[in-house]
């Protein structure tokens, strides 16, 4: 049997890997059966020249038919893109994000540098913890409307000119940070890799990646709930709510004064809790 080929989003193609799939629906929460049950409704569908979002399209749909919340957990990737138009909101998430690793957080900051002021997204720090000194970094988060772009080398000289003008000023700051929800040019990768600059994006870095460190705590963004609109993710956002597990646990009060009505609340309660839950 001829060896079937998926076309990837940069145009490049590479064979087939179950295993890769398997992976993805693990981490969604999958059990190994549920797992195996998808695998094998998508083996018919399968061809040459089939694309990567065409696959977890199929895959997100069976996930969706068998388990709800594991499918909303699968579908982590698109939700991320569903943060636009403007950066803000992923802005936010960001620092929810590095807050779950215990930081604490300033959003969209006017710092002092040697030569300009500049509004920076971030401001994150920590005191001393077993294992890590304390640290002050500013972040820069590039926020993309379609996974098939990534974060270029222009935004990373950006990054650091900005980071080395700050730190000049304001010594205690010691680190810059690229966040994106995409992915890192390989450009980007060796000169950040180069002169110091940390990246958080898709699938990197490997082991600390924005979907590791969204797994590792839970901390699933608000637009994985299929019931919520876009005017309702508006008003959970204006009043600082961009997790899930803050819906699950916000007061049915608190969310008619947002604006929901009894059954919108219940509902999109309800879905939060089963993708919080792990079972699907």
């Amino acid at each position: 049997m001829a060896e079937i080929m998926v076309r990837k989003a940069d145009g490049t193609s590479e064979p087939l890997d179950y295993n890769k799939i398997r992976h993805s629906l693990s981490r969604a929460g999958a059990s190994r059966a549920l797992c195996e049950e998808v695998i094998e409704s998508l083996q018919s569908r399968m061809r040459s020249g089939i694309t990567t979002d065409e696959i977890y399209g199929l895959a997100f749909e069976r996930l969706r038919e068998l388990k709800m919340g594991a499918a909303a957990r699968f579908g982590l990737k698109a939700a991320l893109m569903k943060f636009g138009p403007d950066g803000h909101p992923f802005e936010t998430y960001v620092a929810a994000l590095l807050k779950g690793r215990g930081y604490s957080t300033q959003l969209r900051q006017t710092l002092r540098g040697k030569c300009v002021q500049h509004e920076i997204d971030v401001v994150a720090s920590r005191p001393a913890i077993p294992g890590h000194p304390a640290t002050k970094f500013i972040a820069e988060c590039k926020f993309h409307n379609s996974p098939h772009l990534q974060c270029h080398i222009q935004t990373a000289l950006y990054s650091w000119a900005r980071f080395l003008d700050v730190h000049d000023a304001n010594r205690d700051i010691d680190s810059g940070w690229l966040v994106t929800n995409t992915k890192f040019s390989y450009d980007v990768i060796q000169y950040s890799d180069c002169v110091g600059l940390k990246l958080l994006g898709w699938s990197f870095p490997r082991d600390e990646s924005i979907q590791v460190r969204i797994e590792e705590n839970k901390l699933y963004p608000t637009t994985l709930i299929s019931r919520l609109d876009r005017r309702g993710f508006e008003a959970l956002h204006n009043a600082g709510i961009i997790l899930v597990k803050d819906v699950a646990s916000a007061s049915d009060e608190r969310l008619h004064a947002l604006g929901f009505s009894e059954k919108n609340a219940q509902g999109i309660k309800e879905e939060a809790k089963r993708i919080m839950s792990g079972r699907g």
